[in-house]
């Protein structure tokens, strides 16, 4: 292909596939995914040492069980035996929790669908243009 403007041409239909089919579907499953940590409920929780002397976080469910569940080795070195903790429980089973902020899931999904529908958009327009010249 010797013509630059068949090049560039050729260039933005694949990014306006690419972007915006896997733009598409980031943002939907970036969405499905924060819709459902939307509805976790906050607790009060408490570290401890489970029975192999790791670390754990202990919280009381609204069914009057008391629930347990391990650290990640990321909150480790920031937990102490005794420390209270913000649990967050799942409605729907509240033996699942955890200690980081459900609210931020999907969201890394949904900004980098946003931007491949974005350039995506850009593509589309680029194409048109270059369809006049």
């Amino acid at each position: 292909m010797t013509d630059p403007i068949g090049a560039v041409s050729l260039i933005t239909e694949l990014f306006s596939w690419i972007g915006l089919a896997a733009g598409l579907v980031l943002l939907v499953v970036g969405l499905v995914r924060g819709a459902f940590f939307r509805g976790w409920r906050e607790t009060l929780g408490v570290v401890v040492v489970d029975a192999g002397g790791d670390l754990a976080y202990r919280w009381l469910g609204d069914d009057g069980m008391l629930y347990e569940a391990p650290s990640t080795e990321l909150d480790a070195p920031v937990l102490e035996p005794g420390d209270d903790v913000t649990v967050y429980v799942n409605p729907r089973d509240p033996a699942i929790g955890r200690i980081d902020d459900p609210k931020h899931e999907g969201r890394a999904l949904r900004t980098t669908g946003w931007i491949l529908l974005g350039l995506g958009a850009v593509a589309v327009v680029v194409q048109f243009v270059l369809l006049f010249v």
